[in-house]
């Protein structure tokens, strides 16, 4: 897709920050703003269905919950995992908290957290134009807000002996039968188009592959497409059956009746597939119910990206939600990463939506900086603040994924580490100022930050996003008579020698005419208030620290965001 420039420039410039797979679909309402929550939401909290997005005690959906004699298992396997260290920021849980545990309660206490990955196995294909790999046959969708972490004891040795995998780029694909690639956890959510199950990730743990005493060494969990007598089929994954203990809502049952298309359905064995995946024998396979309680009536949260939408209703990590009581206005499209608050409807598979947030927007209002932070102040309610890069204001709030990743030894965990609550001290304490922040703005402007990491020190300011109006872009000539452009009125001054087209892994020289609407990305230095970039000295034209890719007008209905 050739909005996945940016992963490309990105990763020549060593900044693994951005992986693009298209804009969030459609025009959305200005009144649907990251921070704007509509409905009445029930009392009492029985389920949040999320990702991780900090540590401290453990951060879901916005909520901090306390881990303090948490049970933590694993969802597969049912086994508890006794090292709450595991944990990471973009896993998938569901968290069930103590019971008659108020919605709006200022500190949960967590019962039980359950660990959700969506698939375990090697990398068979990875494709950088498109932002994707390929896991266990499933087609596996990066994304701005997808995290990667390097669980192999050779990265997390004392002294390390490889380097750890930071993006798409690092990580190895299947090269035979007997040459696999990179063993990963995948964390995420269902992101389906017609029958095909697809995974949008949150985060890419890779590790090493585990012993055989794993029943869940290799998994995949998806909507099934079709079934054969003794068969799934899973994304790109035929899941044979035949030698498979399968389950649903009767309990166990005679696997050639167990499934149905359409039905999420989890299956993993100890044993690898053949390389690359296309069949799969599994010892277990188990209908997933969508929800994590059933409890009609009960109150749940759900965080994810809509992947399909009509009328006032959507579906969101593979459950319908209702949407009919909520503003016209807050209503989501496809593509839109939101957190819904509602009922368990009456079939106990749906939701009846009562709050939403909009956690990360169409690309049409979405906007990537990179850059040093001038200045971090409070902001108006308790654990929000207002960070300053590139001259734009950005709001941060418990709903920012935050992530320091200045360093690999940064802390996950105790009082050090980057959250809501510490957030201003650890940006103060930091060694780096640099920052990467995906935002979206809402109807008057104001941005709202969806990701915030802290990045190793440099000198590279970037941005991305969609050109201005206005001021109209004019295009330049020269060095001298460059071209000028604003995004989210930032500034930009390019030399038109610097602009490029990117060819697999390198930037080409491409004469281009900027046009308001156009998505741009471009990198360079801040300098004067204005991001400045130009032919670095020994060059003739762009260069991994000084591009500017022009990417046309976005596209509705893609299915993910910058």
């Amino acid at each position: 897709m050739r909005r996945n420039a940016f992963l490309l420039a990105a990763s020549l410039a060593s900044v693994v920050w951005l992986a693009s797979c298209g804009g969030g679909g459609g025009s959305g309402s200005s009144d649907a703003t990251t921070s704007n929550s509509t409905g009445s939401p029930a009392t009492t909290l029985s389920a949040s269905s999320g990702e991780i997005t900090a540590f401290g005690s453990v951060f879901v959906n916005g909520r901090e919950f306390s881990t303090t004699g948490a049970k933590v298992i694993d969802n597969d396997t049912g086994v508890a995992v006794t090292d709450e260290s595991t944990l990471e920021v973009g896993m998938s849980v569901d968290v069930k908290p103590m019971s008659a545990t108020a919605l709006d309660s200022a500190s949960p206490q967590a019962d039980e957290i359950r660990l959700h990955p969506l698939a375990r196995g090697y990398v068979d294909a990875t494709d950088t134009t498109a932002s994707t790999l390929t896991v266990m046959g499933q087609t596996v969708q990066l994304t701005s807000a997808t995290n990667f972490s390097d669980r192999r004891a050779c990265a997390t040795a004392t002294t390390p002996t490889c380097t750890a995998v930071a993006g798409l780029s690092d990580l190895t694909a299947t090269s035979g039968a007997s040459s696999p690639g990179s063993y990963v956890t995948v964390h995420g959510f269902l992101f389906s188009t017609g029958t095909s199950a697809n995974i949008v990730a949150t985060l890419i743990s890779v590790g090493d592959v585990p012993s055989s005493s794993s029943a869940a060494a290799f998994k995949v969990e998806g909507a099934v497409a079709s079934v054969g007598s003794s068969s799934v089929v899973i994304g790109g994954l035929t899941v044979n059956l035949g030698q498979a203990t399968c389950k649903n809502d009767s309990g166990t049952v005679a696997c050639a009746s167990a499934f149905t298309a359409g039905q999420v359905v989890s299956a993993f064995s100890a044993t690898a597939p053949a390389l690359p995946a296309t069949t799969f024998s599994a010892t277990t396979a188990a209908l997933r119910s969508k929800l994590p309680v059933q409890t009609v009536g009960a109150t749940v949260e759900l965080q994810g990206r809509v992947s399909s939408a009509s009328g006032t209703g959507f579906v969101l990590r593979g459950v319908n939600i209702d949407g009919a009581a909520l503003a016209a206005a807050s209503l989501p499209v496809v593509g839109d990463d939101v957190r819904v608050t509602g009922t368990v409807a009456s079939n106990g598979t749906s939701v009846t939506a009562s709050a939403i947030k909009l956690l990360h927007a169409a690309v049409s209002r979405t906007v990537t900086l990179e850059g040093d932070f001038t200045a971090v102040a409070a902001g108006a309610s308790a654990n929000t603040y207002v960070v300053t890069v590139l001259g734009q204001a950005i709001n941060v709030d418990a709903s920012t994924r935050l992530a320091d990743r200045s360093t690999h030894s940064a802390p996950r965990s105790g009082s050090s580490a980057f959250n809501i609550t510490t957030f201003q001290t650890v940006l103060a304490a930091s060694t780096s100022k640099h920052l990467v922040i995906s935002a979206t703005a809402d109807g008057s402007g104001n941005l709202t930050a969806a990701a915030l990491k802290i990045a190793p020190a440099s000198t590279a300011a970037s941005v991305q996003g969609v050109v201005d109006a206005s001021p109209a872009p004019v295009n330049g000539t020269s060095a001298t008579v460059p071209t000028t452009f604003a995004i989210h009125g930032l500034g930009v001054s390019a030399d038109p020698a610097t602009f490029a087209s990117p060819r697999g892994w390198r930037l080409r020289a491409q004469a281009t005419t900027v046009a308001a609407g156009d998505l741009v990305v471009a990198r360079g230095t801040w300098s004067g208030g204005k991001l400045v970039v130009a032919v670095p000295s020994g060059s003739s034209g762009p260069t991994a620290s000084n591009f500017v890719v022009d990417l046309g007008t976005p596209r509705t209905g893609d299915p993910c965001d910058f």
